[in-house]
């Protein structure tokens, strides 16, 4: 089979962390057998990247025979309607459905723009893929929705020991690591609880020091995730967070939010859970998983969302689509 995929976000060397969700989706399929060609959006550069990719993507699908076309984002899948010929899948990641608030929690107007753009591009789309029920319920109008949250990868994600790790990256031996695994800058994340969390453990008398960590390869996430001691996920927003699952297969201790599908993804994981998004009841739940002083047993629970488990859901997601087509392309006929 052979697929044209269609993103925005894609690692490089200039930003190692940029989408590397999707280059572990492109690798499991290819392992598979699927002949993918990437072609991605530089959108971050300029919005008049996605005017570009309006106008080359049909020529793209023919010159590389594509059969089908694979979108992730929003945007992404906006650009790629242009393309009628063969069937078009879009993968919803987040934000371009729920929206991004700003410091305050209210979405921005620019976001309710692109969660509309988001609407079109879902209803042109043969197939829909989603990663959490919270935002299959944000496009009521689509038929086809498949919620498929991204695999985690467990040769990447494989625990090694505390103080090696912190030895590694150049961290104290003592005192327990609250891990932030996202932009401190982005209101979205809510980084403010984290800082109060630490401030509230410190006056306490718990020896702790929060770590912001983003913008690193997997390899440095995996190991500051093997060097701390819980990961705080207070957002406002979150579709299927990939990082509370990599945590999962860290054995790394999650306290979360009640976001996305941080919920069913905790289910059974001790110690951890889902808190509050307020001071009080984050920063007990936190204090909690330190008492505790174990890892989690959240390598077992996130199995099922092995890399090539989910590959295969997607697999057969595209040939459903393809014989669709193929069905509606002889019926007209």
């Amino acid at each position: 089979m052979k697929v044209l995929v269609v993103t925005n976000m894609y690692p490089s060397p200039e930003r190692p962390h940029w989408g590397a969700f999707v280059r572990s989706q492109v690798e499991s399929l290819t392992a598979l057998g699927v002949e993918n060609t990437l072609f991605e959006i530089e959108g971050w550069k300029s919005t008049a990247r996605y005017a570009h990719a309006l106008r080359e993507l049909p020529r793209l699908v023919r010159h590389t025979g594509a059969e089908l076309v694979h979108a992730h984002y929003g945007l992404s899948g906006a650009a790629a309607s242009a393309v009628r010929e063969v069937p078009l899948v879009v993968s919803f990641c987040g934000d371009d459905l729920l929206g991004r608030p700003d410091a305050n929690g209210h979405i921005t107007a620019k976001s309710r723009w692109l969660v509309s753009v988001s609407r079109l591009a879902a209803r042109r789309a043969d197939a829909v893929i989603v990663k959490s029920e919270e935002m299959r319920k944000r496009i009521p109008e689509v038929d086809d929705v498949e919620v498929i949250p991204n695999g985690v990868d467990l040769a990447r994600f494989t625990p090694v020991g505390r103080d090696d790790a912190r030895a590694r990256l150049g961290w104290p031996a003592q005192g327990a690591v609250l891990l932030f695994a996202g932009p401190p800058d982005e209101p979205r994340k809510n980084f403010p609880l984290a800082q109060a969390v630490e401030t509230r453990l410190k006056a306490a008398g718990r020896d702790v020091r929060l770590i912001a960590f983003h913008g690193r390869p997997q390899a440095d996430l995996a190991l500051a995730m093997s060097a701390a001691d819980v990961l705080l996920l207070p957002s406002f927003h979150e579709g299927s967070p990939n990082v509370v699952k990599e945590a999962l297969a860290m054995s790394l201790p999650v306290v979360a939010a009640p976001v996305g599908d941080c919920a069913e993804r905790l289910r059974g994981v001790t110690p951890g859970g889902v808190a509050a998004r307020e001071p009080g009841a984050f920063t007990a739940a936190v204090e909690q998983v330190l008492a505790a002083g174990i890892r989690s047993n959240g390598r077992e629970q996130i199995l099922p969302l092995e890399l090539s488990a989910v590959a295969r859901r997607i697999l057969a997601l595209y040939e459903r689509v393809l014989a669709q087509r193929q069905r509606s392309s002889l019926e007209r006929s």
